[in-house]
């Protein structure tokens, strides 16, 4: 990635095992482009654990593995990604990919990870036993997020200039199918029942819901501000959506698919993930350097964590 722009990074644009006592707090990890750190967040206390300096800059997409023993992060400007021991908070892998990797997403049974290389249209499959690609798939033009069924047998690939879906199927590392978007396809999500697929057209400020495995459209939802990220409750009553150029959440009613509230976070927010028990929606605002915890009961701010990172860009949950 020789001529990386970190502001169309933003646009182009989601972990401790519990196994002692130190590890019985929930914990988030937020990824900082500028300042080349994973932030570890105590999310009990609202307190930084520690800031573990990457040998990268550009980071990217964050995510824990399914076991919680490590957090893989992209390493958009040194084409790889570095893993985390979440034991010891320090890189043990670093393993290469494709050109300017933006996010990352686990198989359910974790043994394999996927992670979108945006500048070079492709997706690098990696054996997480081995720590190694086995397979380079290639997709759409600028593929910027991931969505793994809940079975494991699809990976959903959004694909930010060719206005598409790429459907690979695991079991042949293919693409099997390709669906239409609207103009920016970015962020997905999943409904918890794996009927659904939310795509977060960033150009079209829209959000297009699709069935699966199909593919047909179900309904677009309009009135979003530069969509790029989406999380959904684990009821899968509410679909949180960040508008990156309104510096507010979206919440949209996932029964009658439109939007009952707009929350005011900070300026640029770039990802949002849910928590395990469905209570907090958790934003990273880049230009804010802050996170932002919103109440999924009332959908108002609970609090706002300063200097996360410098331009947080992602963050994931464990817990």
């Amino acid at each position: 990635m020789q001529t990386r722009n970190y502001k169309n990074m933003f646009f182009a644009a989601g972990a401790l095992l519990a196994a002692a006592s130190a590890y019985a707090q929930p914990y988030g990890y937020v990824s900082s482009t500028m300042g080349n750190t994973v932030t570890v967040l105590n999310r009990a206390t609202n307190t930084v654990v520690t800031n573990i300096t990457i040998s990268a800059a550009g980071l990217a997409g964050v995510a824990v593995s399914p076991s919680g023993k490590n957090v893989w992060v992209a390493e958009a400007s040194k084409n790889s990604v570095g893993v985390i021991n979440t034991t010891t908070n320090k890189v043990t892998y670093t393993i290469p990919v494709g050109t300017n990797p933006v996010q990352i997403a686990f198989a359910p049974n974790g043994n394999t990870a996927y992670v979108a290389n945006q500048n070079s249209n492709s997706v690098s499959v990696i054996s997480t036993g081995s720590k190694s690609v086995v397979a380079t798939i290639p997709v759409g033009t600028k593929p910027v997020a991931l969505a793994v069924t809940l079975d494991g047998s699809l990976v959903l690939v959004s694909n930010l200039t060719s206005n598409n879906i790429s459907v690979i199927s695991t079991a042949s590392n293919t693409v099997i199918a390709t669906w239409p978007t609207l103009a920016g396809p970015n962020g997905l999500a999943m409904s918890p029942n794996g009927q659904l697929v939310y795509v977060a057209n960033q150009y079209a400020n829209s959000v297009t819901v699709y069935d699966l495995p199909s593919g047909s459209l179900v309904s677009t939802i309009t009135g979003f501000f530069a969509p790029t990220s989406l999380a959904v409750t684990p009821d899968g009553t509410q679909l949180y959506v960040t508008n990156t150029n309104s510096a507010t959440v979206a919440v949209v009613n996932t029964t009658s698919l439109t939007i009952i509230a707009n929350i005011p976070v900070g300026t640029l927010p770039t990802s949002v993930a849910v928590s395990a028990d469905g209570t907090t929606a958790y934003v990273t605002n880049a230009m804010s350097y802050t996170l932002t915890e919103i109440n999924t009961a009332t959908n108002t701010v609970k609090l706002t964590v300063s200097r996360i990172g410098i331009y947080p860009y992602s963050v994931a949950l464990y817990n």
